[in-house]
């Protein structure tokens, strides 16, 4: 499950508990990349399941298939869940595992503590951590803190992502900013945007070097509910590396509540 689908599930979770006691959850994706010569079209299908056994407590297992030019097809398989401690504290935890491919992570675990501050309790700081190792010798190791404010029919999120890349011991950081504008259970906007650096020991080489290159990531989201239990999602996307390529991307797909 990638940070920013975490962040919009939180986002959801928080404005109001589920509604019914289970979530089905499908989507898929197209990107394409410039030059597309060189790096063609990848796509991906998911299949998300939640359920919530007390009103404390929901948990999600999900899949994902990845199909992408040159590098082949790989799968994901992930298992999470949201915990409310207090209420003052809640959090998040997820462990996913990828087969092998040079794209995915052979395994990644990523936990989050958000605290529930104000008379209204919807001003809510986080510190997160994540631990990812890859099908080689990488490893990345992240903590990230940030802040979300719940407001009347609106919902803003920062976080800061400090990275560190293993081997060498380089080290980056990225920026994410967050703007939800609707109201649960009619429609959600998201608009997201990422900008930073990806930074990392460049191993394949004959003589291993440090490469960094600046990246930018805009994605803009809509959610909307047909009926108090079924929901219809869509979305585009762009993303730019540095001395790289360029990736515009869609996504569509439906929740159903039951």
């Amino acid at each position: 499950m990638s940070v920013l689908s975490v962040i919009l599930t939180l986002l959801l979770l928080f404005e109001t508990a589920l509604a019914y006691n289970f979530r089905l959850e499908v989507g898929a994706g197209y990107e394409y990349l410039s030059p597309h010569r060189i790096y063609g079209d990848w796509k991906s299908g998911f299949l998300r399941f939640y359920h919530r056994p007390s009103n404390d407590l929901t948990y999600f297992l999900e899949a994902d298939a990845f199909s992408r030019k040159n590098l082949g097809e790989a799968a994901l398989g992930a298992f999470g869940l949201y915990k409310d401690w207090s209420p003052w504290l809640y959090t998040y935890s997820s462990l996913s595992a990828g087969s092998s491919s040079s794209y995915l992570p052979k395994f990644r675990l990523d936990h989050e503590f958000n605290f529930k501050l104000g008379p209204q309790k919807n001003i809510v700081p986080s510190v997160g951590f994540t631990y990812i190792k890859y099908h080689d010798v990488h490893k990345d190791y992240i903590m990230y803190p940030g802040i979300t404010y719940y407001g009347e029919g609106f919902v803003i999120t920062y976080k800061h992502f400090f990275n560190r890349s293993q081997p060498g011991s380089v080290n980056s950081s990225t920026d994410l900013i967050s703007l939800g504008i609707g109201r649960e259970g009619k429609s959600w906007t998201y608009l997201d945007m990422y900008y930073g650096k990806q930074a990392y020991l460049a191993t394949y080489l004959t003589s291993p070097e440090e490469v960094r290159q600046k990246s930018l990531y805009i994605s803009l989201k809509h959610i909307l509910w047909i009926r108090k239990d079924l929901a219809l999602f869509g979305g585009v996307s762009y993303f730019k590396l540095k001395d790289g390529y360029e990736k515009y991307g869609f996504q569509a797909g439906f929740f159903k509540d039951f």
